[in-house]
């Protein structure tokens, strides 16, 4: 699994998640630590889904995103009529 990385904006070292806490079912808060303690800077940043790529084969009713239109072009089964 790939881990999503930024640096500290100001210092650039490595940053690390301290904690996270969910808005909504689209979106994440993510308080994040840069690891330079000459630096220290601690930060909000946000994580959210913003349109669909593969449609889901168990779609929740209550999300709604826009299609990206890439989905479009992915095959969408191979079964016959």
């Amino acid at each position: 699994m790939r881990v999503i990385s930024l640096p500290c904006p100001h210092c650039q070292s490595a940053v690390r998640a301290a904690k996270s806490r969910t808005m909504s079912t689209l979106m994440k808060e993510i308080t994040y630590r840069c690891q330079n303690v000459d630096c220290g800077h601690t930060f909000v940043a946000t994580l959210e889904i913003s349109r669909t790529v593969s449609m889901s084969a168990m779609p929740n009713p209550e999300v709604s995103l826009p299609i990206s239109p890439r989905a479009y072009l992915a095959p969408q089964g191979t079964g016959t009529a």
